[in-house]
């Protein structure tokens, strides 16, 4: 499927963006909520994206329709060096390499952006996703039960880490560890 491309999102794609974000959150198993958002919604989450210069790609196919997206946006709770990554992608193309070239283009965009370490929480369950962020570097630092409820239905959370930048021992003790991960209710675990 060479045909497709990714490129960076544009107001031009947000019909078809919305049409697949709301495809995928209707699966039920990667995102936190079980429908899209309205048009308007997924309109101004590109304009925001773009005036924050915060990273988002979009995968798209040979007739101009979004089939997946990346981006990587800051949490006001989090430092400003940190960002969060979320990703769909249609369920015709997964399985095919696409989600890891969408987020390495993205991750490479954060980088050039200032973003020093990239989270994302992922479904304990989703093994796929987990070995594919794995595979790019990203490391597990926390894990929450019952981390994400969809339709009633709990399910428990990896939250992984991907640092952008070299960490010295010496600049990464105790103190600067909590402060990175502030208390947020999750338990650590070894990865597994």
């Amino acid at each position: 499927m060479n045909e497709l491309k990714i490129v960076r999102s544009s107001e031009k794609y947000a019909v078809s963006y919305c049409e697949t974000f709301d495809e995928v959150a209707k699966e039920g198993k990667f995102l936190s909520i079980s429908g899209g958002y309205p048009l308007e919604d997924i309109v101004r989450f590109i304009r925001i994206c773009r005036q924050c210069g915060y990273p988002q790609f979009l995968l798209i196919e040979p007739g101009g329709r979004a089939v997946g997206w990346c981006d990587i946006v800051r949490r006001s709770e989090e430092p400003d060096d940190v960002g969060f990554l979320g990703i769909g992608i249609a369920k015709r193309y997964r399985s095919m390499g696409w989600g890891s070239r969408l987020m390495v283009e993205t991750i490479n965009d954060a980088k050039k952006r200032g973003f020093n370490e990239i989270r994302l929480e992922v479904r304990a369950s989703n093994f796929n996703a987990i070995c594919t962020y794995t595979r790019l570097g990203f490391v597990r630092i926390a894990y929450k039960s019952d981390g994400v409820v969809t339709d009633g239905v709990a399910e428990d959370i990896w939250v992984m880490s991907l640092f952008c930048r070299e960490i010295s021992p010496e600049g990464f003790g105790r103190k600067e560890f909590f402060r990175r991960f502030p208390k947020t209710g999750f338990k650590f675990k070894p990865d597994r």
